[in-house]
């Protein structure tokens, strides 16, 4: 049975810190980070939309939070959890 929540992931704070040209790389790496981290999963599979509204503004704009929906499943004894837009 698969679980769904959802949680708002403030890329901000971690966006101000690293230099223009490398912001929305590191936001979509941050929301690997923080997905995995809340939910305790092992693969964190991200949607094609939340990379896409990442780089919606371009390499140095990256949004400052985003909400998602995120379903977390076992899969083969692995826990997997799979992020989407909410």
């Amino acid at each position: 049975m698969a679980e769904e929540r959802v949680y708002v992931i403030p890329i901000r704070k971690i966006i101000k810190i690293v230099p223009r040209w490398k912001r929305a790389p590191r936001a979509a790496h941050y929301v690997k980070e923080f997905i995995a981290r809340h939910t305790k999963a092992d693969e964190v599979l991200v949607g094609t939309d939340v990379n896409e509204k990442i780089w919606e503004r371009g390499i140095e704009k990256p949004p400052s939070k985003l909400r998602v929906k995120v379903t977390i499943e076992e899969r083969e004894g692995i826990k997997v959890a799979e992020v989407h837009l909410a």
